[in-house]
């Protein structure tokens, strides 16, 4: 497999996790209250963070060819991948990102929902919550992602092939 296939594996992985960790920014930015002036500068920067890297996510996706023809430009060889096919490093890129997401966010999950049950003051419960909130998203998307590769390695893998030949 050309090392310029495998570059652009590697930073369609990137982009991916940029794309799983701006789902959870997003989301909280909804779940936060509004400042008390409202104004558009006060509520544009509670979503820039997360729509900033939605996205750098999808240029970087896009780009990710002419990112590794450019990385791997006059070493673009043939790396011996033991018979791995693309299919194999897209869904190990896949399963990689899910057990990320779970294994980086299971402890912050319990340790807040913890916390969370056992603060008694209502304020304190909101605040608290919007602290429960991105782990757990992060750790929902890890599990999608985990059980969404096999599926998604297929479709990249059949857009790639049709876009070689096109």
């Amino acid at each position: 497999m050309p090392l310029s296939n495998i570059v652009v594996i590697v930073i369609r992985l990137f982009s991916l996790n940029w794309l799983l960790t701006s789902v959870p920014l997003f989301l909280a930015a909804t779940a936060s209250p509004l400042p008390n002036d409202r104004n558009m500068a006060g509520v544009l920067m509670l979503y820039a963070p997360s729509v900033l890297l939605l996205i750098l996510a999808a240029v970087l996706w896009i780009l990710a060819p002419a990112i590794a023809r450019l990385v791997s430009r006059g070493v673009d060889t043939t790396v011996s991948v033991g018979g791995l096919s693309r299919s194999d490093l897209y869904s190990f890129a896949f399963v990689f990102l899910g057990l990320f997401f779970i294994l980086s966010s299971f402890a912050n999950v319990v340790d807040w929902a913890h916390y969370f049950a056992t603060v008694s003051h209502p304020d304190a419960r909101v605040r608290n919550l919007y602290q429960l909130t991105r782990p757990c998203l992060t750790l929902g998307l890890g599990v999608v992602s985990l059980l969404g590769a096999p599926s998604w390695t297929k479709k990249l893998v059949a857009h790639d092939e049709k876009s070689q030949v096109a």
